[in-house]
């Protein structure tokens, strides 16, 4: 099981993971800070219930909440509340008390501001979480955010409120394991990293896993022969692409993938090249409904022949796959 870090800057930190990762961060720096949680919305909004902030004392925030219409006064009434040590529910938009604070895409949206945190019920939530495990929490009618009796399922259950407690639970993020040579996974490697998805490319060329390595991509595996391919199961909330035409390799690879949970399999070529494919899989025993698992070819555009447009099109596959299968329903 991979077990990728990243070290989001705050404009880009989105999964609950990096934003309690830089609470933790700033509570470490001596600075008090609180959790801001999305609790409930009405109409459109940029995030969802249970989207979270950090924001300390000194002005330091991670993540947001709007697409710039509130985070500014969220992040004031936040400091407000870790100098009051008080628990905060506040309601923009429709029915707001805030009237000069306008939601262009129209609604409401509260938020809960979570002040005096526990560090040691954060580090509970961040180490599951990169364990690459789901994490139920609460937020209780005193403002405290502590660790959630286990509901997990997938897809997970939705964000609400019951008994006076906000319950949510977080899903480890999204990550991305490739396997190939050349520009195709340089370049989706590139743009998933960019996002701040966790990547892992394999190959069995030195000069792809020498370029990733100058791309600042933080995982890699050299390849050495499709006969000592190395087990690896990769879980839910995985993706596998294999981006390379060899057929020694792709039987072993895309053997390797099938028996593992990945909620995305994918293979680059045209039709006729993943019809041998799949001969080549039903000779090595694979069942055909583990063929069907395979996408190929790959992408929501057909036929393209650009590798950056290529890895844009690949991803918005991935995440349409995921979104799909791990969106709380």
């Amino acid at each position: 099981m991979l077990h990728l870090s990243q070290n989001p800057s705050p404009s880009s930190t989105e999964h609950p993971l990096d934003v309690i990762t830089s609470a933790l961060s700033f509570i470490s720096k001596g600075s008090k800070t609180a959790l801001v949680f999305v609790t409930d919305i009405l109409g459109g909004a940029v995030r969802a219930r249970g989207a979270v902030m950090a924001v300390s004392e000194d002005g330091e925030i991670a993540g947001y909440l709007s697409g710039g219409c509130i985070d500014a006064d969220v992040k004031m009434q936040a400091i407000s509340a870790i100098r009051e040590a008080k628990f905060k529910t506040l309601r923009y938009g429709e029915g707001s008390p805030f009237y000069d604070l306008k939601l262009p895409c129209g609604g409401a949206i509260e938020v809960s501001i979570c002040p005096n945190l526990s560090p040691a019920v954060l580090s509970s939530i961040s180490q599951q979480l990169h364990k690459r495990k789901p994490i139920s929490i609460k937020v209780s009618p005193q403002g405290q955010v502590l660790i959630d009796t286990p509901r997990f399922s997938d897809p997970p259950p939705i964000p609400e409120w019951k008994n006076g407690s906000f319950h949510v639970t977080y899903l480890p993020k999204l990550q991305l394991r490739i396997a190939g040579r050349g520009t195709d996974p340089i370049a989706l490697a590139r743009i998933a990293n960019a996002s701040g998805i966790p990547v892992s490319l394999w190959s069995p060329d030195t000069d792809t896993l020498e370029i990733a390595n100058l791309e600042n991509i933080p995982q890699s595996l050299h390849l050495k022969t499709s006969d000592t391919t190395p087990q690896h199961n990769d879980d839910i909330w995985t993706a596998f692409v294999l981006m390379f035409h060899d057929s020694q390799w792709e039987t072993s690879l895309l053997k390797n993938a099938l028996a593992g949970d990945a909620f995305y399999v994918g293979a680059v070529g045209s039709a006729k090249t993943h019809a041998k494919r799949c001969i080549l899989l039903q000779e090595a025993g694979i069942e055909k409904d583990e063929i069907d698992r395979i996408h190929a070819p790959i992408g929501l555009v057909p036929s393209l022949r650009d590798a950056s447009m290529l890895a844009i099109s690949t991803l918005a596959e991935i995440i349409d796959a995921f979104q799909k299968r791990h969106t709380p329903s």
